[in-house]
Formats: C-alpha cells, structure tokens, sequence
C-alpha cells in the first residue's frame, strides 16, 4: 500500500534544506550565513529563510549574534566533549535499563542493528553513519523508556553532523564491527555495570580519537 504524501510547509521545507546542509557539512562549522544568500540558494521567501534560521538556532546548529549575522555552530573540543558526554549519559542509562531488564525487554532491536553494521562496513559515509548511529539508538528504543527515547533523539542531528565531521577528516578510521562488538556483547549478556561500563568506554575511546583530531587540525598537523 502506498504510504501518504508527506506534506510539509515551505518553513519546515526550509528547516529541513539548511539542516542537512549543515549536518552533511555542506556548510561548515563557524559559516557566516546571510538571510538573503539562503534565500536564493534554497528557492524561497526571506521570511521563511529567518523562521529556519530561528528552528535551528533552537537545535542548537545555528547561532545568531543579535543585529549582527547567523553562523553555523562552532565544532570545537568542547563542543565535542560535550555533545559526546551528554550521548554517554542517555546511552549509558539505556544500555543499564536493558541490560537489568533485557528477558522482558527484548534484544530483537539491537541485534538487527548490529547486523548492519557488518553490511555497511564497506559502503560509503552515508550508511556508515546511518548504521552506526541506528546501532546506538536501537538499545535506547529497546528500552521503551519515552522520555529517554526523546531526550536521545534530539541529540541525532548533532551526533550525525560531529560523526560526518570526523568521517569527512579520517574516513573508515575504525572498523564498524570490530568496534561495536565489546558493546554489543555487554548488552546481550552482560550485567548492568558491564553494559553501562561498555558504553562509557566506547564513547571515551571516540572523544580521544575526535578531539585529537582536532587538536591536530587546529595545529596544521594533519595538513
């Protein structure tokens, strides 16, 4: 059966354009964006263009000095420490929760996920990403825990663009699986502290490696 048509209003139509646009990295970290430039690269009023501009200033990817300009967010270490420590958080408590109640729960969502990982080991950063951070968020929806599973969602869009950021510098840097697998274990038959602990070590390996990186970037180390 064919599924509905979507319909969106030209603002969300707008959101949507300058969301992936930055996330993507099309337009990167710290950009200068003006209302009338996006006005002509996406097509519409600049009325709309502004409203966008508001939705992810909320989101947090857009930042607006006032009477002045929009920029894209800054990507820097602290930020990196910060979107990865708040992820360590909600993951870490998700993974405790299934791992206390994974016989009532279920593990049917996070095995899925973990098989296509090995799928998308080899494939471009698109589904690498999408498996990766469908991985992440398939123990977070196993628990069934709504709040968690909201709160955790609106970190995907600043996950994504950190992950497409370090992927566009050291593409394929970690082998998906290999990399999965200790967390995957730990949730499947581990105790609450081992998934937990599972957790906060593999998002710990990820803030060293990303925020070496841009250390390294910032010092013209990597040129």
């Amino acid at each position: 059966m064919r599924q509905p048509i979507e319909r969106k209003s030209l603002q969300d139509q707008a959101t949507d354009w300058l969301r992936e646009a930055i996330v993507r990295g099309d337009l990167a970290p710290g950009t200068i964006l003006t209302e009338q430039a996006l006005t002509e690269q996406i097509g519409t009023g600049r009325g709309t263009v502004r409203s966008a501009l508001f939705a992810l200033e909320a989101q947090e990817l857009v930042t607006r000095t006032p009477y002045s300009s929009w920029r894209v967010a800054v990507l820097d270490a602290q930020v990196i420490w910060e979107i990865y420590t708040l992820r360590a958080a909600f993951e870490g408590l998700a993974a405790r929760i299934l791992a206390e109640r994974r016989e009532v729960l279920g593990l049917d969502q996070v095995t899925a996920a973990f098989a296509a990982l090995t799928m998308a080991q080899d494939a471009d950063t698109s589904a690498r990403v999408a498996a990766d951070l469908g991985f992440h968020a398939s123990f977070v929806r196993q628990t069934g825990h709504q709040h968690l599973i909201r709160r955790h969602g609106l970190l995907a869009d600043k996950m994504e663009w950190l992950y497409r950021w370090s992927e566009s510098h050291w593409p394929c840097r970690n082998p998906l699986l290999g990399e999965h697998q200790p967390l995957f274990d730990a949730l499947t038959g581990g105790t609450p502290d081992q998934a937990e602990r599972a957790v906060r070590d593999h998002i710990d390996y990820s803030i060293t490696q990303d925020v070496a990186g841009f250390h390294s970037l910032a010092t013209g180390e990597n040129r």
